[in-house]
């Protein structure tokens, strides 16, 4: 359903009710509020065998890699790309979730999406951030929405995996301060052996009617 601000006296901008979007990240260069830098991590831990190289090519985030099995530990490791810059992220408050325009070159099932600082006191020496899984298009691009509330800061920093939801406990949501600035942004692989080929071409936080 689409109405015009002109029937509600206020500027003639398009509005879908229910359905706002706000752009949080490009790559094309063009908005520089909409820019940030990006860098690859790697796991680190045991001779991690985990690779991946990040690069912004194209007008679109390029993730690639693979997640591997640490020997030492014979548990996966992981790899991610996230933010490195202090540009300043949209006050996403009222919004719903996190949508990212993205495509898979497979179907590997280990993508998640994390951001912020948020921490279990007592919990998890490494696990911050909220974060949750996603399953992007393969072979062409397409919008992956993830609803803020399936995102949790109580997670096992060896698999990614939640041990307690936003759903069981309001106190694992991200909060509303959290939400006004997300301070960094980052998309992992881990949790799952395998190649890692993925594009961003947006991130963005929809349903902020």
């Amino acid at each position: 359903m689409k109405a015009s601000l002109v029937l509600l006296g206020l500027p003639s901008v398009a509005w879908a009710l229910g359905d706002d979007v706000i752009s949080m990240a490009k790559f094309d260069g063009v908005d520089k509020d909409l820019t940030h830098a990006w860098r690859a991590m790697n796991d680190p831990v045991m001779g991690g065998q985990s690779y991946s190289t990040v690069a912004v090519e194209n007008k679109v985030l390029n993730f690639t890699g693979a997640c591997k099995i640490v020997p030492k530990l014979q548990a996966l490791g992981f790899v991610q790309a996230l933010t490195d810059d202090k540009v300043a992220w949209p006050d996403v408050s009222k919004c719903e979730g996190l949508r990212l325009t993205a495509k898979a070159a497979d179907d590997f099932k280990g993508y998640r999406a994390c951001f912020g600082h948020g921490h279990p006191v007592g919990e998890g020496r490494y696990a911050y951030g909220w974060k949750s899984h996603f399953m992007p298009s393969v072979g062409k691009f397409g919008d992956v929405d993830i609803a803020f509330d399936s995102f949790t800061d109580f997670w096992d920093e060896a698999t990614g995996e939640p041990i307690h939801t936003c759903a069981e406990d309001k106190k694992y949501c991200p909060n509303e301060k959290a939400l006004k600035d997300i301070k960094t942004l980052s998309i992992w692989a881990e949790g799952v052996e395998g190649k890692v080929d993925l594009q961003v071409s947006e991130v963005a936080a929809y349903g902020c009617a």
